[in-house]
């Protein structure tokens, strides 16, 4: 009878009344879509992006890098990271996170782009390179391989460009929360960040002298919020972390506010924690170093010490913090640009060519950052 019934309605009518008929959507339910996009080197990244149902007026958006281990994995869809993910949207900020390669759904590469990076073959065990998989797995990642895991964070803040440029977001006020050996990852990109500059010409004028921006891509980052810092990468060194390089070239000398939260348990937590703070030290930017009472690390320290629910806050006192800066939206054009590298301290520092005009991801270079081995 029912199927009668809707035979003999008009389609827009049945239309009306299937939408009367469906259940009531709950209060504040959340939207999210899932997301892929490419690395510099090849992988296809498996992501969600929570669009904001009411966007803050300067569109800013956060992108969480969560936590990970060779032997118990890890992944954006694990612990309390979507929980966070969600709050967040539902305080009005468009919301990123996505899986690093080798975790979670982000598997996936393109052979003949994959296999032909040298870090690529010579990073990950057993494979054959006569016959090489379509897919990767992070318990064949040498441990020296995790480094390059910070492509995956340049490959994030290029896909939140280019829906700048489709004015779904505002990249230019970015928020980065990082847990555990995800936060290393972010550190290390930031100061990645911290050398890169656009080439002003357009793209059909790229001859002569090269034009660059005045400032570097870091001053996109409004603030980070760090859960348990790790100093090193599968117990491998990183250079500039140890030596409290990186993030002072992102905070103090760009001005980028930082909260690092650790258990008051966890003594090389805090210790890192502590020590970098006092390497960032400077009345012109907000950084500190915050305990909580509890004997878990990373991503475990939400609602053990840093609730979910007073993140938004923390992020919002970030951007109003942020000193001479600007929030308005602008047309980044990053598929087009020409990025350079300018590495400090020599006097004239000569620009590096970093992506050309035409590719959509920047490669990241691991020699700017003096990485041990590269």
């Amino acid at each position: 009878m029912l199927s009668l019934w809707r035979a003999s309605l008009p389609a827009t009518l049945l239309a009306a009344v299937a939408v009367l008929l469906a259940p009531p959507v709950a209060q504040g339910q959340e939207k999210k879509n899932d997301v892929t996009f490419k690395t510099a080197d090849g992988v296809t990244l498996s992501g969600t992006f929570y669009p904001a149902a009411k966007p803050r007026k300067d569109g800013a958006v956060v992108m969480m890098l969560h936590n990970f281990d060779a032997k118990k994995g890890g992944g954006s869809s694990e612990g309390a990271w979507p929980l966070l993910a969600k709050s967040l949207q539902g305080a009005g900020f468009h919301v990123l996170t996505f899986d690093f390669r080798g975790f979670g759904d982000s598997k996936e590469v393109n052979k003949e782009a994959f296999w032909g990076h040298t870090h690529n073959k010579m990073g990950i065990r057993g494979v054959n390179l006569q016959k090489p998989p379509d897919t990767i797995d992070h318990n064949k990642f040498n441990t020296s391989y995790y480094r390059y895991l910070i492509n995956d964070v340049a490959a994030a803040k290029a896909y939140l460009d280019r829906a700048n440029d489709r004015k779904e977001v505002n990249s230019s006020n970015l928020l980065i929360i990082g847990a555990g050996q995800g936060a290393t990852l972010g550190a290390a990109w930031l100061a990645n960040e911290s050398y890169r500059k656009r080439d002003k010409r357009p793209k059909d004028e790229l001859f002569g002298q090269v034009k660059l921006a005045d400032d570097p891509e870091v001053n996109d980052v409004a603030g980070c919020v760090w859960l348990t810092i790790s100093p090193t990468l599968e117990g491998q060194q990183v250079g500039g972390i140890l030596k409290q390089t990186w993030l002072p070239a992102a905070a103090k000398t760009n001005k980028v506010p930082m909260l690092f939260y650790y258990g008051d348990a966890d003594k090389t937590g805090a210790n890192y924690s502590t020590t970098t703070v006092k390497a960032m030290a400077s009345k012109d930017v907000k950084v500190k170093a915050i305990a909580c009472k509890t004997t878990l690390v990373g991503s475990g320290l939400l609602n053990k010490g840093v609730k979910v629910a007073d993140v938004s806050g923390l992020l919002e006192n970030l951007i109003d913090e942020r000193p001479g800066r600007s929030h308005e939206q602008v047309d980044k054009k990053v598929v087009d640009s020409t990025y350079y590298y300018v590495v400090p301290p020599s006097k004239i520092p000569l620009p590096r060519p970093n992506k050309k005009s035409g590719d959509e991801v920047p490669p990241v270079d691991l020699n700017t950052l003096k990485w041990p081995g590269n």
